[in-house]
This record gives structure tokens, sequence and C-alpha cells, in this order.
């Protein structure tokens, strides 16, 4: 969810994806991607104890901003330019930093959690 974050807040981030990906059209990919991060019953997974109350609150208003942007923007989105330029998807850019910034408090899992690592199976032989 960080690195989709950084993406979408940043317009740098997009135009280097769109160059190191030219045949892929950014744009829905930042559109298409949150989906299949957030899906519509995103409530019954994000939230507490694996998310922090200020976490689901970020997903709660950076998704009502995505979701205001992907209804008022076109099916097949335009160039990445043309996009910058407007005021969705600088509201989207926008709301994607301000739940960034909630989520890199914590920051990205390098290792499993403790409590989490003991609720795995054993390794150890009998």
């Amino acid at each position: 969810m960080i690195g989709y974050l950084a993406l979408a807040s940043s317009f740098e981030e997009q135009a280097r994806y769109q160059r190191a990906a030219p045949n892929i059209n950014v744009a829905n990919e930042i559109i298409n991607q949150w989906q299949d991060l957030v899906q519509e019953d995103w409530r019954s997974y994000i939230n507490e104890p694996v998310f922090c109350s200020e976490e689901v609150t970020a997903v709660d208003r950076f998704h009502a901003a995505w979701d205001a942007v992907a209804e008022a923007t076109p099916q097949q989105l335009p160039s990445l330019d043309t996009l910058w330029a407007s005021t969705e998807w600088q509201l989207l850019a926008a709301a994607a930093g301000e739940a960034l910034a909630i989520f890199q408090v914590r920051g990205c899992f390098q290792e499993m959690p403790d409590q989490t690592r003991s609720l795995l199976p054993s390794k150890s032989s009998p």
C-alpha cells in the first residue's frame, strides 16, 4: 500500500514508471491498482489491530478521493501530462500524499512481527 501511495502521490514517480514501461497506461494502472488493493468490502480486512485507527481513517479518506476521481474521469484516461493539469488528478495526488504520510509513520514491514510469527507452525523436527 505504501508503494502504491508513493506512486499515486508523485508526478515524478508516475513519469518514471511511464518511461520504464511505455506500453502501459500508468494512469489506468494507478486507478486499477487501488481497486486490487482496496476492494468494496475493504472495511472487513483493513481494520485494527493490523492497521491502526489513523491508517484506517487514511484509507477511508483516500478511498473517497480515489472514488471521486475514478467517477469524474473517463474510462480510458488521457496521458499523464494531461491528467497532471487536471483538478481531479491533483486531488488524487494530494490525498495519496496525506495517506502516505500516515502510513510512513510505521513504515514498511521488513519481517513478520513477532506476534504473527508465533502463529505459524513450528519448523522444528519431532
